[in-house]
C-alpha cells in the first residue's frame, strides 16, 4: 500500500518537472500561434465570405463540397505550422501551401459564384418565360374551348323541335 503511495508520489514529480520544462516552450508558441493567427484570420475570412456568397449564388451543395474541404485542408496546413515552431523552414513551407490552398479557394469561389449566379439567372428566365407561355396556351385553350361550345348549343338550338303537349 504504501509502496503504490510513494510510486504515486514520484509520478507526480515526474509529471511536475516535466511541466515546468514545457511551460515556458508553450508560452513561446502560444505567443507565435496568436500572431499567427492574427496574420490568417483575414485570409481565411475572405476565403469563407467567398464561398458563402457563391452558396448564395445558387451553388449546389456537391459545388461547394469540394471548397470546404479545400478550406479544410488549408487549416489543418495551418495548425500542423502552429505545431511546428521549432522548425521554421518547414513551418514556412506549410504556411505557403496553405496559401496556396486558399488562393485555389478564393479562385474558385469566384468561378463557382459567376457560374452559379448565370445558372440562377438563366433558371429565372426559363421559369418566367414558360410560366408566360403556359398562361398563353391556358388562354388560347379556353377561348377555343368557348367557341366549341358556343358552336355546340347554337347548333343544338336550331336542332331543337317543338312538340306539342
Amino acid at each position: 500500500m504504501e509502496a503504490d503511495h510513494v510510486l504515486r508520489i514520484r509520478y507526480f514529480l515526474i509529471l511536475c518537472i516535466i511541466l515546468a520544462i514545457l511551460l515556458p516552450l508553450t508560452a513561446q508558441t502560444g505567443t507565435s500561434t496568436s500572431q499567427l493567427t492574427e496574420e490568417l484570420q483575414p485570409q481565411f475570412s475572405r476565403a469563407l465570405v467567398l464561398v458563402r456568397r457563391a452558396e448564395a449564388a445558387g451553388a449546389t451543395h456537391e459545388e461547394v463540397a469540394g471548397l470546404v474541404l479545400l478550406l479544410n485542408k488549408a487549416l489543418q496546413l495551418s495548425e500542423e505550422a502552429t505545431r511546428l515552431p521549432s522548425s521554421e523552414a518547414q513551418s514556412a513551407a506549410l504556411l505557403a501551401q496553405m496559401n496556396e490552398t486558399l488562393g485555389k479557394v478564393e479562385t474558385e469561389a469566384t468561378r463557382l459564384e459567376a457560374t452559379a449566379s448565370q445558372r440562377t439567372l438563366t433558371n429565372r428566365v426559363i421559369a418566367y418565360v414558360s410560366g408566360g407561355v403556359g398562361a398563353f396556351l391556358a388562354t388560347l385553350g379556353y377561348a377555343y374551348t368557348g367557341h366549341i361550345w358556343r358552336k355546340y348549343r347554337i347548333k343544338r338550338t336550331f336542332q331543337m323541335r317543338i312538340s306539342p303537349k
